[in-house]
């Protein structure tokens, strides 16, 4: 079920509608927004379920064994529904008798619950370490085999090939699951907050399920935190015209982002991407300038659409996007993209490498195997290591120029901090368009075509469409940056607010782009 569409629509209306008619049950509306959740979720496939209520079992066990507590009978209760619904998906779409379906179910059940005895016994320190690394094995292997298994079985019989022996392929049909990444990664940071101590593990299994769920986010982010998301499952959401109506326009600008600019900038990048030796120069140039504002207009108009959806709903979720395009340096860069994952990826990867802590060189370690993990998460294919191997070279050479320490420690005058200013985003955007071209193409045959027709500046006839499409969006960026807040609607004047309302209504009845694409980020 996509946002920009239909379905979606009449899914919210339907919805929120219950969702207001329960705004004095707690539990009622939790319960609410987990059936609606799986819904939502299922709409691709309903199988796909199936790995995210293990995780969610998985995880709420595994953070109550932390800290040595086990489950209420109203809680075995609620889990043991779980598992017979998980059972009933199994029958349902895999085996055709229920005692093939029940069988494997119930001896996983049976397993998990003797390893859970036997290390629920072991001593303070072992136990915890013992079912964090239950939680991560279990979360990193699910993730693993279903994103990762054929590509690393295809390296594997190429890199058998290259030194003469011949592997038979072994590959298996296996289809991705929408939003697996950023669902694993966000149980993942429960468990590892819990055993940190940073959080205590919650006993409310529905507020906990519906937390994993949450539909505004569930598919692509923001990759939100438990100790900032879940306890707004522990209260009554209260319901206001200003939540309303700036996260009906937040929504919207979300939506427009997408369907108006990314979606009718995607035919000129796919055109471009798909054949690169028959395009000019200025063809090429637009191409990657095209695709650096169609995967952030996509990107971002989702994160936005996710954080106004839930603030109509009384929720609270982070800013993903901070006018990334600014930055100075690829270290402010991941400061202001893709904010949730680049957190994710410092607490809980980088800083536990040791971060900057233990020399010049191993922080280079570190910032590089983090990188290449992060390229890694976004896709099972090569382009994604390289890009990932790219931005983590960028941050070392900029950490061994010092430029960061540089910008905060110069001392020169306004007008030349403003032009040293332009001059590094100016670069440090080449750099990340760069990058960009790394990310989108699927061969290293399309990035030498890339790099060997960028051999001057010739004209495009992609450039009048690009420029068309860009503009309203710099308008508003201008507006961030004078107001310096991300939403900058509520300080324009009322005459200029209405006719911004009255542009994007009809852009988005007269220039969005017909058939309703996917967004981008789903495909990770």
């Amino acid at each position: 079920m996509l946002f920009n569409s239909f379905t979606f629509l009449l899914f919210f209306i339907f919805f929120f509608t219950l969702y207001f008619l329960l705004r004095r049950q707690l539990l009622a509306q939790n319960l609410l927004i987990l059936i609606s959740s799986y819904l939502f979720y299922g709409w691709w496939d309903e199988r796909f379920l199936i790995l995210i209520m293990l995780s969610t079992v998985t995880d709420f066990i595994t953070g109550l064994a932390i800290t040595k507590q086990k489950p209420t009978l109203p809680q075995a209760l609620a889990l043991t529904a779980f598992l017979l619904i998980l059972g009933s998906i199994l029958h349902w779409r895999t085996w055709d008798t229920t005692a093939w379906t029940i069988l494997p179910l119930l001896l996983f059940v049976g397993l998990g619950w003797l390893l859970h005895s036997y290390l629920f016994n072991l001593p303070d320190p072992s136990r915890k370490k013992a079912f964090l690394l239950f939680s991560i094995c279990t979360n990193l292997t699910i993730l693993g085999f279903f994103k990762y298994f054929n590509f690393f079985a295809d390296s594997f019989q190429q890199t058998m090939a290259l030194i003469g022996w011949q592997v038979d392929p072994f590959t298996l049909n296996i289809i991705l699951p929408v939003g697996i990444s950023f669902y694993t990664f966000q149980t993942m940071s429960y468990t590892i907050d819990v055993y940190r101590n940073q959080i205590t593990p919650t006993r409310q299994f529905i507020a906990f399920a519906a937390f994993l769920a949450f539909f505004p986010q569930l598919v692509a982010g923001p990759i939100e935190r438990a100790k900032h998301l879940l306890p707004q499952f522990y209260q009554l959401r209260t319901f206001n015209s200003t939540d309303l109506k700036t996260g009906a326009w937040l929504a919207i600008w979300g939506l427009y982002k997408k369907i108006v600019i990314a979606d009718n900038l995607a035919p000129i990048v796919n055109k471009i991407f798909a054949d690169p030796s028959t395009a000019s120069s200025g063809d090429l140039m637009i191409g990657i300038l095209a695709f650096t504002f169609q995967i952030y207009c996509d990107f971002s108009g989702y994160s936005d659409t996710a954080r106004g959806t839930a603030r109509m709903l009384g929720f609270d979720i982070m800013i993903n996007f901070n006018l990334p395009y600014l930055s100075k340096t690829p270290t402010e860069f991941w400061r202001r993209w893709h904010i949730s994952l680049s957190s994710w990826l410092k607490d809980y990867l980088y800083i536990s490498l040791g971060g900057n802590r233990l020399g010049t060189l191993k922080t280079y370690r570190n910032l590089m195997l983090t990188m290449l993990l992060g390229g890694l998460w976004h896709g099972a294919a090569w382009n994604f290591v390289l890009w990932g191997a790219y931005q983590g070279t960028i941050l070392i050479i900029y950490r061994f120029l010092r430029v960061d320490d540089w910008l905060a420690q110069r001392q020169s005058p306004k007008l030349i901090c403003w032009l040293q200013d332009l001059g590094l985003i100016l670069i440090f955007f080449l750099i990340t368009c760069f990058g960009w071209l790394l990310f989108r193409s699927p061969s290293l045959e399309i990035i030498q075509t890339f790099i060997l027709g960028l051999n001057g500046f010739t004209y495009s006839h992609h450039l009048p469409v690009l420029a068309f499409y860009l503009w309203p969006l710099l308008a508003f960026q201008a507006l961030q940056i004078h107001y310096n807040h991300p939403e900058p609607l509520p300080q324009l004047p009322r005459f200029l607010r209405l006719n911004l309302h009255l542009f994007i209504l009809f852009s988005l009845l007269f220039l969005s782009s017909k058939g309703g694409q996917q967004f981008i980020y789903f495909n990770f």
